[in-house]
């Protein structure tokens, strides 16, 4: 793993970041992302929802969420800071269900100009700044929580009376699409089968597709369950040395041509040809990074 990806798994980090080193790279975070957009535009999948991402949009995405640039403009800046699911825990987990579910659900926001609020994610930055910059390592770290903790508890602040209103406005339908969605980030990799998840639902397959088709753009659960599953394999292509053969045995795939096939398919290229796209673009940017 080259040193841009090395910055996200960090326990603490601060920075700028064009997120380009994630172009048609799906990448599943370990710690919690948080990104401020100064510049550009972008349009950045999170599981198989799209966001598009703007100037002075707030955007946090948490453990084990998996993440991908689908297109940006070459303007597209951003300052982030990351931290560890550990520190995520520490508080996070306290601040209840509904908070994180929130956070899942609403992954960003778009903050007015000259806004209080949009002031106050440019002082949150700048204080990450800081705090990256310290040398005295014993304080460096608990300044890291103390930083966490104070940032987690302004935002559950800032958001609670929104997320208590939506979570109470859910019609069915829309509490069986998005425990639909959180089924397929628990058992993409071992089921494709619709079936499986309309049975974990409790409902018929033929209600599952009349939730999708209405709150995800006429998408059949089928559609949607590939769009997942490829994620997976891209993960899989470019964040492990596994032969493309291993990955097909783990994925339970009948034989490495038959992953070959529905890759090609759903990508539009061979995995191996995807694999050597990515170890390309990397190289691209640690040469430029240099």
């Amino acid at each position: 793993m080259d040193s841009a990806f090395l910055l996200f798994n960090k326990e603490f980090w601060s920075g700028e970041s064009n997120l380009k080193m994630f172009l048609d790279c799906p990448y599943q975070l370990e710690g919690v992302l948080v990104l401020y957009c100064t510049e550009g535009e972008a349009v950045i999948s999170v599981g198989v929802q799209k966001h598009i991402i703007k100037r002075n949009a707030e955007m946090i995405i948490l453990p084990g969420t998996t993440f991908c640039l689908l297109q940006s403009t070459e303007d597209f800046t951003n300052r982030i800071f990351i931290f560890s699911k550990e520190l995520y825990d520490e508080v996070g987990l306290r601040l209840g269900i509904s908070f994180s579910r929130f956070l899942l659900e609403y992954p960003f926001y778009i903050h007015e100009d000259k806004s209080e609020y949009l002031k106050n994610i440019q002082i949150w930055m700048n204080m990450a700044d800081l705090i990256q910059n310290q040398d005295n390592e014993p304080y460096q770290m608990q300044m890291q929580r103390n930083f966490v903790q104070n940032y987690l508890m302004y935002l559950y602040g800032a958001v609670q009376d929104h997320f208590g209103f939506l979570t109470k406005k859910y019609s069915r339908k829309q509490e069986l699409y998005h425990q639909f969605l959180s089924l397929l980030d628990t058992h993409c990799r071992e089921q494709r089968d619709v079936l499986f998840y309309a049975k974990q639902l409790c409902i018929t397959t033929r209600y599952l597709w009349m939730i999708t088709d209405e709150l995800a753009s006429h998408e059949s659960p089928k559609e949607i369950i590939d769009k997942r599953f490829i994620l997976e394999i891209k993960i899989l292509l470019q964040s492990t040395d596994l032969s493309i053969q291993e990955i097909a045995q783990d994925l339970k795939f009948p034989d490495q041509s038959y992953l070959g096939r529905y890759f090609k398919r759903h990508a539009g290229i061979s995995p191996s040809e995807y694999r050597n796209k990515v170890k390309v673009r990397r190289i691209s940017i640690v040469s430029n990074e240099v």
